[in-house]
């Protein structure tokens, strides 16, 4: 009778034990440690989003929301209802770290604290098109380049530009033949159908005109943004996928590189007599980026970085560099810059400072190798960016002192950016 009682006991323990375990609340508990789980966390310029897993627990009466900025941890920050999972901040401090972790309360206990989750805000966001053949992926990712925000994916895209009048984003897709307008949530707001495939497009934000870079038809199609076509400009040489297209609204040009045949062209919309120009010798060109303090335009090329003015003279740095690709700072005109040394097989990574006669800064060496597009973030003095880096299949982001900030897996090398 006694082992009978004895045994009676023990499985009577055993059975609370395992019911404790299975509390949420329980520290023990396998799944969720005793706290709220799923915390995950998002920033949109000025507004930080948290969302977590909902607990079900009957005496359930609120969660509390932790916040800590920069080094400091996080302390008590605001409280919400017990059928909370989502909590919007707004009074963040942007090019700042913001830790968050939440807790459960109940009638007679508290939770453990749930796992931080971190994040830095910022007043723009990135959009970018994925331009390899066989992906068509376009991503609004967050300030500090470590949150996906949005995502849609097309056939095979060739650019993206964002107008900051209208607050959406327009995109060339080749094989589709079409140009799209989008709203920041990425549902279609416009749908234009082209004659051809758009091998890169341009936006004029004053003007309201589109400009798009057609293959097959090698000519420029100058349409309204409602789509109405209103001049086709046809070009003496055969545009491929790899010819890229940009608007100077200084000088109202059209500056189109082709890089099978090393050549630049700019066309002045002023139908003038000498509307086209044709500029030979520049090698392999790429990317090319307006000059919107001066007009004329920058270009990434095989022998460095090239910059053609006004009058028509052209400028070389960086000559011992294949530059991968550029991007012009808008606020003080620095031109940074990816690419591999010809001699060396060493990469690089540098802006080159206008207000000191394009003094050359280099910000990364070969740490990180393979780095292949760029957008930097507009602003006073040194500033962060944004770059893919090949064979990692990553999007990496720096802050203005070059320290490396987020970093975002499964994005191809060959990337076109846009400013939210």
């Amino acid at each position: 009778m006694k082992n009978f009682l004895l045994l009676c006991i023990s499985l009577l323990v055993l059975n609370c034990s395992d019911r404790d375990r299975s509390n949420p609340l329980d520290p023990t508990n396998p799944v969720t440690g005793g706290a709220p789980i799923g915390l995950s966390i998002q920033s949109n310029r000025d507004t930080i989003t948290i969302k977590w897993n909902g607990m079900a627990i009957n005496d359930l009466e609120s969660y509390r929301i932790y916040r800590g900025i920069g080094n400091n941890e996080p302390i008590l920050f605001d409280e919400v209802s017990a059928g909370s999972t989502d909590y919007k901040d707004t009074g963040v401090i942007t090019d700042s770290v913001h830790q968050y972790t939440i807790q459960a309360v109940t009638t007679f206990s508290e939770s453990e604290h749930s796992k931080a989750q971190t994040i830095i805000p910022g007043l723009i966001n990135f959009w970018v098109a994925d331009m390899s053949m066989y992906s068509g992926r376009l991503t609004r990712v967050s300030y500090d380049g470590a949150h996906m925000l949005d995502y849609e994916n097309f056939l095979t895209l060739s650019a993206v530009v964002f107008n900051p009048q209208t607050r959406t984003a327009w995109i060339a897709d080749i094989w589709a033949e079409r140009l799209y307008e989008l709203h920041t949530n990425m549902s279609v707001k416009k749908e234009i159908h082209l004659s051809s495939q758009p091998v890169d497009m341009a936006i004029d934000t004053t003007g309201e005109r589109l400009f798009t870079l057609l293959m097959n038809e090698n000519s420029v199609h100058q349409l309204s943004f409602d789509g109405y076509l209103h001049e086709s400009i046809l070009l003496p040489t055969t545009v491929s996928r790899h010819c890229r297209l940009a608007y100077d609204d200084i000088t109202s040009s059209l500056w189109i590189s082709n890089y099978e045949e090393s050549l630049v062209y700019r066309y002045k919309l002023d139908n003038s007599f000498d509307s086209l120009i044709t500029f030979t010798g520049v090698q392999d060109p790429r990317d090319i980026v307006p000059d919107p303090f001066e007009g004329g335009c920058w270009i990434a090329t095989k022998a460095g970085i090239t910059l053609i003015v006004n009058d028509g003279s052209i400028s070389v740095y960086k000559d011992s560099l294949d530059i991968k690709d550029i991007s012009l700072n808008a606020v003080n005109g620095d031109c940074y810059y990816v690419g591999k040394n010809s001699n060396t097989s060493q990469w690089e990574t540098g802006r080159l400072i206008k207000q000191e006669s394009m003094q050359d800064e280099i910000i990364l060496g070969n740490d990180y190798p393979y780095l292949h597009s760029i957008q930097v973030v507009p602003g006073q003095g040194p500033r962060g960016f944004l770059v893919s880096q090949a064979y990692a299949w990553k999007l990496l982001r720096f802050d203005h002192q070059w320290k490396k900030i987020g970093t975002m897996t499964g994005f191809n090398a060959i990337l076109d950016f846009a400013l939210e």
